[in-house]
């Protein structure tokens, strides 16, 4: 297990002069082609930002990919009735597009110091500008780890699985 100085850890947005980016591994291919060729690309054309935890300058420690999302209401009574509460027709939510660790570094927190940056964001926003959930569409192998952090799965027909918390709870 590699060693953190979490007081090294620099969180930035993604940008062509971010280090550690072309060293940056992970288990799965296609979350180190993601940051290596089409983060900035997403950033670019305003359908995601990337934020990078980089540790003593030189090393991506992980990422999480951010956007606007919302959720259908219908969708969240069918599993649970206290959103009928909810004034409005959709609830606002931060996706989580991507939240990837390198693989030196897993098992030591910083995948769960990336997840609680997110909702401390939702949190932030919720103040300025409406944010109620964060969302995500999870690959099988994370569901469980996801459940761990709290988060609910939500059922839906014929569509991509989806799994949120409600920053308020």
């Amino acid at each position: 297990m590699n060693h953190i100085n979490f007081a090294n850890v620099l969180i930035k947005r993604l940008d062509k002069n971010t280090p550690g980016v072309s060293t940056f591994e992970n288990k799965k291919q296609d979350m180190v082609d993601y940051l290596q060729r089409t983060a900035l690309t997403d950033q670019k054309i305003k359908g995601g930002t990337t934020l990078v935890w980089i540790h003593d300058n030189s090393v991506v420690l992980g990422f999480v990919t951010l956007a606007m999302y919302s959720i259908n209401k219908k969708d969240l009574i069918s599993q649970d009735n206290t959103w009928k509460q909810f004034p409005h027709r959709t609830i606002p939510a931060i996706l989580i597009g991507q939240l990837a660790t390198h693989k030196k570094y897993e098992g030591i927190g910083i995948g769960k110091m990336m997840l609680d940056s997110v909702i401390e964001t939702a949190d932030f926003l919720s103040k300025k500008i409406g944010c109620r959930v964060v969302a995500l569409h999870p690959q099988e192998d994370v569901i469980s780890w996801y459940r761990k952090q709290k988060f609910n799965m939500l059922e839906m027909k014929s569509r991509q699985k989806v799994m949120y918390i409600d920053i308020l709870k």
